[in-house]
C-alpha cells in the first residue's frame, strides 16, 4: 500500500508540459533511491538541477578498524565527547560494518552549505535539541525524541534551533523502512506494531528559493566528501 504525498504545485498528469508563469518550462526531476525501479518522487524545479559550476574533493573519510580483535563489552560514553560545529561534517564514528554505520555529534551551528548522502539512508535520533530539516521535499520540524529519516540522495540542511543538540546518526547501505513483521502484505502497520501511520510526519511546508548565485553542497560518496558548487539555490522546487 504505497503512501502518496503531494506538496506545492503539480501538473494534472506526470511527464507533461508544465509551464512557469513566464511561459518557460519547469524541469521535471525523478528523484529515486534505485533509479526508475525503486521508491521515487517527482520534483518540479524552476532551474535545471544539473547546472554545476565546479566540484572538488573536500576530504577522504577514513574510519579505522579497531586493531584489537578480542571480543569484549563496550560502553560508549557519548556525553563525554566534545561539541563540534557541523551536524554533518563533525560526526564521531562509533560502530560500523558493511551494512550500517553509527556516529554521534553535538553540533553548535547550522551548516552554511547543503548536504547529500549518496551512499545510504540516514536515520537520526534527536536525543536533545530542536529545529528544522530543510530539503527539496520541504521543511520538516524536529524536536527531542524524534527519529528523522533522510533517504539517500536527498539534499538537505539541519537548521538548528536554540539550545544544545545531541544527535545519534545511523547510516544504512540498504533502505530504511518498517520491519516486515510489523506490516501486512499491503504495507499497512499491524495492530501489534510499536508505531503506526499516526506517528509518521512528512514535510508540510515548501519554501521555494529562486536565488541565482554560487551555492555549495557537500556530497558523501565513495568514502569521501565532494564539494559541489551550483549556479543557483537547489531548493527551487515548486
Amino acid at each position: 500500500m504505497p503512501s502518496y504525498h503531494r506538496l506545492g504545485e503539480l501538473p494534472r498528469k506526470r511527464h507533461t508540459v508544465f509551464r512557469q508563469p513566464d511561459g518557460g518550462l519547469y524541469h521535471e526531476h525523478l528523484m529515486g533511491s534505485r533509479g526508475f525501479s525503486g521508491p521515487a518522487s517527482l520534483l518540479y524545479h524552476r532551474r535545471a538541477p544539473t547546472t554545476i559550476l565546479k566540484s572538488k574533493l573536500a576530504r577522504k573519510l577514513e574510519w579505522p578498524h579497531d586493531p584489537d580483535a578480542i571480543l569484549r563489552m563496550r560502553h560508549f560514553q557519548t556525553h563525554r565527547l566534545p561539541a563540534h560545529e557541523s551536524p554533518t561534517l563533525d560526526r564521531t564514528p562509533l560502530l560500523f560494518n558493511g551494512d550500517v554505520a553509527l556516529s554521534f555529534v553535538q553540533p553548535t551551528a547550522s551548516d552554511e552549505f547543503l548536504y547529500r548522502n549518496a551512499e545510504g539512508d540516514e536515520l537520526t535520533y534527536v536525543a536533545e535539541g530542536s529545529g528544522v530539516v530543510e530539503s527539496q521535499m520541504g521543511d520538516l520540524p524536529y524536536s527531542a525524541g524524534d527519529y528523522v529519516v533522510v533517504p539517500r540522495g536527498i539534499m538537505h540542511r539541519w537548521r538548528l534551533g536554540d539550545g544544545a543538540h545531541r544527535l545519534l546518526i545511523i547510516e544504512s547501505a540498504g533502505p530504511i523502512r518498517p520491519p516486515t513483521r510489523y506490516c501486512n502484505e499491503l504495507g499497512q502497520f499491524l495492530e501489534h506494531s510499536p508505531y503506526c501511520e499516526r506517528d509518521l510526519r512528512r514535510p508540510q511546508e515548501l519554501t521555494v528559493h529562486g536565488e541565482a548565485g554560487e551555492y555549495r553542497a557537500v556530497v558523501k560518496q565513495y568514502d569521501a566528501l565532494t564539494e559541489v558548487t551550483l549556479d543557483h539555490h537547489p531548493f527551487d522546487v515548486v
